[in-house]
């Protein structure tokens, strides 16, 4: 199961978010749940880099399924409106397969 944890700050800002393992619907290469969970994630992260031009923290290991992403300045419409995105989109696919995808949020200072 992929667990993604949001991180918000004191006001519910999105800030980011921490994803921990693979979905494990199927084998690797036919896991659908898994391929919809990567195309969100790196979609968003990309999005900052080349549409936001965004101050970013991000670490990943693919063989774990592990990414830990912190946008800098994400106090702004534009961030917001990604991370959004992101979390609405993820909201989908956990709805559509509960087994393999679970979403938390967890409070963190800037």
């Amino acid at each position: 199961m992929t667990t993604i944890s949001f991180y918000l700050d004191e006001h519910d800002k999105l800030m980011g978010f921490e994803a921990k393992d693979h979905a494990g619907f199927a084998n690797s290469g036919k896991d659908i749940v898994c391929s919809a969970i990567s195309v969100l994630t790196i979609n968003t992260i990309n999005s900052f880099d080349e549409l936001l031009h965004a101050d970013v923290s991000l670490k990943s290991d693919e063989t774990t399924g592990y990414i830990d992403f912190k946008v800098t300045d994400y106090d702004n419409e534009s961030a917001q409106l990604l991370l959004k995105s992101l979390k609405l989109g993820l909201e989908g696919v956990c709805e559509s397969y509960p087994k393999y995808l679970k979403l938390t949020n967890r409070r963190c200072k800037p």
